[in-house]
């Protein structure tokens, strides 16, 4: 018993270390004429997801709701990158409406959201689930007919879905979608591959707290997204500290756990990530 026991214990150490160890497969989506569509890439993570993704080859289209800011980015991309195509869109996401993509596309990011730190009775109910959930779904819903294959989800999740923190109760709840709803396409979905990336707390606009080994800049953590590309999980922490931050914190007891995460929302001043 014991000798299963230490087998079993060494195989999820195993497994846990391939995942970070293992070459990316990120090039197997880039075709020619496709494109890399990331949402809410004007800042933040998916403005790095997008740099990475251009530095690999992949055109770019790219989402916000500020065309001052689309331009920049999309000059930046252009400047360092002449041979990649740039698109952008300019949509809001928190309010009603459909995105309207008229490229091929083969790699689709779900990045924005948003989580404002407020009381439930105080907090924008309906522009959080707009955004973090409707909108995500209904884009993904549009382009599936229309993605290239093989092709590539990545729909950006949240450590506050699995341990809610105080004050974030809809953003939360919102994240735990995300984590759902992309584990449940990555078995629907043929020659998708399909992964809800779990985050922790990622230096960004909204989140100025300083850079620290647990808390890395943007363009870290999309250098980190990227490398677990193909490593057939379904749901995985792409920076592998909040992967360690995470099972310990599931190794604690409740109230440990609570005055933890309430920590975290006072650290964040809006959003875990």
């Amino acid at each position: 018993m014991r000798i299963i026991i230490l087998a079993f214990i060494i195989y999820k150490i195993l497994d846990f270390i391939w995942i970070y160890l293992r070459p990316s497969s990120i090039k197997k989506y880039l075709g020619k004429d496709t494109y890399a569509l990331i949402t809410g890439s004007t800042d933040g993570i998916g403005k790095a997801i997008a740099m990475e993704l251009a530095g690999k080859g992949f055109n770019i289209i790219l989402h916000g709701r500020n065309k001052e800011k689309l331009a920049i980015v999309k000059e930046e991309i252009k400047n360092l990158y002449p041979e990649i195509k740039v698109a952008d869109i300019l949509h809001d996401g928190s309010k009603p409406g459909r995105l309207q993509v008229d490229y091929p596309v083969a790699v689709l990011v779900n990045n924005v959201g948003t989580g404002p730190v407020a009381a439930l009775e105080n907090t924008e109910i309906d522009a959080t689930i707009n955004l973090n959930v409707l909108f995500p779904t209904h884009l993904t819903q549009d382009l599936l007919p229309h993605l290239s294959r093989p092709a590539l989800i990545l729909n950006v999740s949240s450590y506050a879905g699995l341990y809610p923190p105080p004050y974030l109760s809809v953003y939360a709840a919102t994240k735990a979608y995300n984590n759902a709803f992309s584990k449940s396409l990555s078995v629907e979905l043929d020659n998708v591959e399909t992964i809800s990336l779990i985050t922790g707390s990622v230096h960004t606009a909204s989140n100025q707290q300083p850079v620290t080994f647990m808390r890395p800049d943007s363009a870290t953590y999309a250098k980190h997204v990227l490398s677990v590309i193909g490593c057939g999980k379904k749901s995985v922490y792409p920076y592998w500290p909040h992967a360690i931050q995470t099972s310990v914190l599931s190794l604690l007891p409740d109230k440990t756990v609570k005055k933890f995460i309430s920590n975290l929302r006072q650290d964040s001043g809006t959003k875990i990530i």
